[in-house]
């Protein structure tokens, strides 16, 4: 398995946990992003549609690199398009997010980004 493989199944997995994470426990797991605002009603709801977002991108492209054929690349492509989206709100709403919550979403968004589009070019 190449470098770009392994840099795929790690965010696939890793999207499939912090799917989970959403779905189990939003008030929790959405704090480290928004911070208070998680723990609201309106925002758990949310936090578990992007749980279940992120939870069904990585088990479809888990299940997709297992099958060994360019269907990983259009779920690669989809896990590209949420990163950046995720990216560029946390931007615009970056002077309303706790600069901890920033500042992570900010790495894990953009280097989420940059390995679904390797994970897409690299799809095999």
């Amino acid at each position: 398995m190449n470098v770009a493989s392994k840099l795929a199944r790690g965010l696939a997995l890793n999207r499939i946990l912090f799917g989970l994470g959403y779905i189990a426990a939003p008030e929790r797991t959405g704090k480290g992003w928004v911070g208070k605002a998680a723990e609201k009603g309106g925002a758990t709801v949310l936090t578990r549609a992007l749980g279940a977002r992120d939870l069904v991108l990585g088990v479809g492209a888990l299940s997709a690199m297992r099958n060994g054929d360019r269907s990983a690349r259009p779920w690669f492509a989809a896990h590209a398009v949420a990163d950046a989206t995720d990216l560029a709100a946390t931007v615009a709403a970056r002077d309303s997010l706790p600069r901890s919550g920033f500042r992570f979403a900010l790495v894990m968004a953009g280097a989420s980004t940059v390995v679904a589009v390797v994970g897409a070019a690299a799809a095999d």
